[in-house]
């Protein structure tokens, strides 16, 4: 299916100002192929319901906008319908209808029907690997707290809060809500794996999972350290760069302060993502209520980080 964009568009394009232009979504939709994740949405459409009344690319295209920008449903809508570069980049002529916030809702819920929560990403990343820019050189790995959507429960309402959130303690102070663990290939710091956890789950117990194991080399802070993950690294053939920890009743020698003082200065290029994601794309906590449409949510803020690193890396 086609996006019923509408010529007078490009006409109208040649005759505005160039303040009108946004280069960062030019660049990105000149950066990436959008046929193969085309494809794959069109998988949710079968042909027995019917065309549905918006193309999906253009549905995906208004989740990244919104997700880059931390906009509600509403005020996501609105902006499409308000600015001439959002409507290009999403494919939306000057006169096609803008889908309304019940369908973004409801493109939503056919992502999770059809399992999408983790594939979204690597459509992205299939196509970043093709352009070289993810080179499995060495991987950081890290998490980060997020906020849950609705306020910790009291202790006597059983019914309140999100079930699938949790507690921990962090810097003195209570948490409540999720935790999102990331595996990004350190050279362009482009996030390969992402998996979205109760705060109450240590950030170690996620390492299996993001970690691709095609990788030369691991960096990570001291609280995935044990020797079981050293004999992991040792097994899969992956250098260990988890900054060493103590033993109890030991001290790190000077060799080992010195190479985790070195390693640290490397693993932090992973922070700008979380710094990013809280500052810019407001993402400090969910949007919503549940492991799964948040795992959804996660997917795109990962895929939108990588998105604007490829419209940089691609002028650079």
């Amino acid at each position: 299916m086609k996006t019923t964009t509408n010529p007078q568009l490009g006409l109208l394009d040649s005759l505005m100002p160039a303040t009108v232009a946004n280069d960062f979504l030019e660049k990105l939709d000149r950066a990436m192929d959008w046929k193969p994740i085309e494809a794959a949405l069109h998988k949710m459409y079968p042909a027995r319901t019917g065309h549905p009344p918006h193309p999906p690319l253009v549905l995906f295209k208004m989740s990244l906008l919104q997700h880059c920008y931390g906009l509600s449903d509403p005020q996501c809508e609105e902006m499409v319908a308000d600015r001439l570069s959002w409507r290009r980049f999403v494919g939306l002529g000057l006169q096609d209808k803008v889908p309304d916030e019940t369908t973004l809702v409801r493109f939503r819920q056919r992502l999770l029907q059809y399992g999408q929560q983790e594939k979204l990403l690597q459509l992205v990343n299939h196509q970043l690997e093709e352009k070289e820019l993810i080179l499995k050189t060495c991987t950081l790995v890290d998490a980060t707290l997020l906020q849950a959507a609705r306020r910790a429960p009291a202790k006597q309402d059983k019914d309140g809060g999100d079930g699938d959130a949790g507690y921990t303690i962090k810097g003195g102070q209570p948490h409540y809500g999720y935790k999102a663990h990331l595996a990004v290939d350190e050279s362009n710091t482009l996030i390969r794996q992402a998996t979205l956890t109760s705060a109450s789950v240590h950030d170690s117990r996620e390492f299996d999972t993001v970690v691709r194991g095609d990788e030369e080399m691991v960096l990570a802070d001291k609280a995935y350290w044990s020797q079981a993950r050293s004999r992991w690294c040792g097994e899969h053939g992956i250098a260990n760069g988890i900054l060493r920890k103590p033993s109890r009743g030991e001290k790190l020698t000077p060799s080992n302060l010195r190479m985790n003082a070195l390693l640290s200065s490397l693993r932090c290029g992973i922070e700008k993502i979380f710094g990013w994601w809280k500052r810019s794309a407001g993402y400090r906590r969910v949007r919503y209520v549940g492991r799964e449409p948040n795992r959804l949510e996660l997917q795109f803020k990962c895929i939108c980080w990588n998105l604007k690193r490829l419209a940089n890396l691609r002028t650079t």
